[in-house]
């Protein structure tokens, strides 16, 4: 077995908490991301809140119609509301 080989199969004892920090770094990281983008979503529907100010809603009875849901009203079934 030459040296290169040898080097790279046996990791110094540093190494295991060096994979640890990384794989804490990853997840920092991804949570850091998706923060980031529910406040560009949030950003977004404020400045969609801004733009349609006054303007008249959308009722949800036509909302269910043109897409198809059918829903039962739950209000009669109290093991449901509670």
């Amino acid at each position: 077995m030459n040296s290169t080989t040898e080097r790279y199969r046996t990791r110094p004892a540093t190494w295991p908490d060096l994979d640890r920090q990384i794989r804490h770094a990853k997840i920092v990281l991804r949570q850091l991301r998706d923060t980031l983008e529910d406040l560009d979503d949030r950003r977004e529907l404020a400045r969609a809140k801004k733009r349609n100010a006054g303007k008249p809603g959308t009722r949800w009875e036509s909302i269910k119609k043109e897409f198809g849901f059918d829903f039962w009203d739950i209000r009669g079934f109290s093991w449901l509301t509670t």
